[in-house]
């Protein structure tokens, strides 16, 4: 039963064919922040597993609800404001990706949809920094 992880694998895909050429896109983080601009998936979480009916002699049908985490980084020569503004603009690229997934192409996917975000941005002397983390809702029914 890995109806998480299903997800994950396709809004990575849908993910790589929406955000821009310049940000770099990746399954998992790379450890270094040497991209001005650049998305990646985190942890995953399976946080319900609800079996539904019972049923003697069958497998039972299980409610899966769980998280996905995207994160995004951007960073920037010019100001915060900078950094922060194409951040956004990242966030917007991965709700993209979320209505993008085919939810009839995962056996049992019902909704998946961005439920938070966070952004934390900061000034070096170098310009500026700002990171995302997109906490994406996965809900279906397994058997």
């Amino acid at each position: 039963m890995a109806l998480i992880f299903e997800v994950k694998v396709a809004l990575y895909e849908a993910l790589k064919g929406l955000v821009p050429a310049n940000t770099q896109c990746t399954f998992a983080d790379t450890g270094k922040a040497d991209r001005r601009s650049q998305v990646w998936l985190g942890e995953t979480t399976d946080e319900d597993l609800v079996p539904t009916a019972m049923r003697a002699g069958v497998r039972k049908p299980t409610a899966v609800s769980g998280y996905v985490e995207a994160h995004a980084l951007v960073i920037s020569p010019g100001g915060p404001i900078v950094a922060e503004r194409a951040v956004y603009g990242l966030r917007d690229h991965i709700k993209d990706a979320c209505d993008a997934i085919d939810r009839a192409s995962i056996p049992g996917l019902l909704d998946v949809r961005p439920e938070s975000a966070t952004v934390d941005t900061a000034e070096t002397t170098d310009g500026a920094y700002s990171a995302l983390t997109v906490r994406v809702h996965v809900r279906g029914r397994v058997t």
